[in-house]
């Protein structure tokens, strides 16, 4: 039988069993998607992202255990950081990884993996009933994406405390929704929380992707060119996100904690 090399890393922090934790598969050959799922459903983390090198190439697909992603920043913080701690990349050297959403650039910066993703258009829309109803409150403000709702709540205590009602979400016409609040904590801009049960992820630890919207929305609000974003989940993490003219560059730290082989 044939093996996979792959290893944990938990991005976002640099404590063991904090942050988001990923694994990172890298493969010396293509294997099916399929292969790719029943691996993710495997190992018992969030997200499993996989990674072929062709010359110098690196290739990049992300799977929850329920079905491949379109994008995931832990993921790609993970997989960037064990290319130069393993020194299968030059930490001096930026890498590009070639994914489904295009081309990802990650960098090592300040002790950090900083990765550029999208910086999605945030559209003001009424808060629908059914998203009122799930919060228990009114928002200070509603926003879609392409991928998300992104509410805006009053206090960072109700951030903290907030007990979603998952099955509910599954007729929300969206991946997930981001609650997110000034953050009261000296250090810290706003924090936020996340929920994604449409994507196998009923809370995601600490989630890269919507600080492609949350970046240029607080930044804005806050007249700030960057801020320090903390997930208030229960493992937690701290982002440190810089809007660009069309992008996000998003810093997070890493730490390795396992690594292994898996049978395919």
């Amino acid at each position: 039988m044939d093996k996979v090399s792959y290893f944990i890393v938990n991005s976002f922090t640099t404590e063991l069993y904090k942050g988001n934790p990923a694994a990172v598969c890298l493969l010396e050959s293509t294997i099916p998607a399929l292969t790719m799922q029943k691996i993710a459903q495997e190992i018992p983390v969030p997200t499993t992202t996989f990674i072929q090198k062709v010359d110098n190439v690196f290739f990049l697909r992300w799977f929850t255990p329920e079905m491949e992603i379109p994008i995931c920043g832990h993921g790609t913080i993970a997989g960037a950081f064990l290319l130069w701690h393993q020194g299968i990349w030059p930490v001096e050297s930026s890498i590009t990884f070639q994914t489904v959403s295009g081309s990802l650039q990650a960098n090592w910066f300040n002790k950090m993996v900083e990765i550029t993703i999208k910086q999605y258009q945030l559209e003001e829309i009424e808060c629908p009933y059914e998203l009122e109803e799930w919060l228990g409150t009114k928002p200070t403000y509603v926003g879609k994406t392409d991928l998300d709702y992104i509410v805006e709540l009053s206090h960072e205590e109700y951030i903290a405390d907030f007990q979603p009602d998952f099955p509910a979400m599954k007729h929300f016409p969206v991946r997930g929704v981001c609650i997110t609040s000034m953050s009261q904590e000296k250090g810290i801009d706003i924090v936020s929380r996340f929920f994604s049960p449409a994507q196998g992820i009923d809370e995601d630890h600490v989630n890269g992707s919507t600080h492609g919207a949350l970046g240029p929305y607080w930044c804005k609000k806050l007249s700030k060119e960057s801020i320090v974003s903390k997930q208030l989940s229960k493992r937690g993490g701290l982002l440190y996100v810089t809007p660009k003219v069309n992008d996000v560059a998003i810093a997070g730290s890493a730490v390795l904690i396992l690594a292994g082989e898996i049978l395919i």
